[in-house]
């Protein structure tokens, strides 16, 4: 489930970023204002802002879900102009099917994609064990608690093996326990896939405690205002003097 030895490559390339929605009433709403940003390949990597700076308008981009705007967006080195097997989406309602088991759910895009049951059945049980679900694979959604839902979700994208994992406030309708164990679980499963991962959300906190880099959106007509570098090392330490200054840090810069 590794990745290779291309770490630390340019993995996206995002320039001069412009999106606009047009109102009924024919008026322009601005949301994007020129993004230049470059992700590197096995980093995680946080986008935190105010709600309605168009973070998810963002991600929706980088999937090829949205292909009308201004500049360019390259994956490594192609321009990136619809949807493709090299991103996957982690939504925050799950969307899981609930007509069907944690394994069936698991197996659907390998399933889409044509591949032999037998063969998508045994690729999603290694996935199962990774996120820690052996034993559920025969429950259905409805049997699942927020988190473990989560982990199905997460399990479903990553079997598919897309070059980056795009995560849209994923984690936000858990509890706070749940939460804070689930960032820890996500945290244990990049170190182990070394997944590029795009994490949309609104807690500064979350984002300090899982990245390597923050970047910080403006309000609209949204520009990035900075970018963090994490070095905090792993596991993180919410309560530690370092942990709390760049959490401060980030949250003055949102502020201001």
């Amino acid at each position: 489930m590794e990745e290779g030895d291309n770490l630390g490559e340019k993995l996206l390339m995002v320039r001069n970023l412009k999106k606009y929605f047009k109102g009924q009433n024919g008026k322009i709403l601005e949301v994007l204002d020129g993004i230049n940003l470059d992700i590197t390949r096995g980093e995680f990597t946080s986008i935190v802002g105010p709600s309605g700076c168009g973070k998810t308008t963002f991600l929706r981009i980088l999937a090829g879900l949205d292909t009308q705007y201004e500049g360019e967006v390259y994956l490594k080195g192609e321009k990136v102009t619809k949807p493709g097997i090299s991103t996957t989406m982690v939504f925050q309602d799950f969307a899981l099917f609930p007509w069907r088991t944690v394994l069936k759910n698991i197996t659907f895009g390998l399933e889409v994609r044509g591949m032999r049951m037998e063969e998508a059945i045994e690729k999603a049980r290694e996935y199962i064990k990774l996120v820690g679900l052996d034993g559920f694979e025969n429950a259905y959604p409805h049997e699942l608690s927020g988190g473990m839902k989560q982990k199905v979700a997460l399990a479903r994208a990553l079997v598919c093996n897309p070059e980056v994992l795009l995560m849209d406030e994923p984690l936000a309708s858990l509890d706070l326990q749940t939460r804070n164990m689930m960032q820890a679980e996500l945290v244990n499963i990049w170190q182990r896939t070394r997944k590029t991962i795009v994490y949309v959300t609104h807690n500064i906190e979350e984002a300090v405690f899982l990245s390597d880099k923050v970047v910080i959106f403006s309000k609209r007509p949204t520009k990035i205002k900075d970018i963090l570098e994490v070095e905090l090392e792993r596991p993180r330490d919410r309560f530690s003097e370092e942990f709390v200054r760049l959490r401060a840090k980030i949250a003055s810069i949102l502020a201001s």
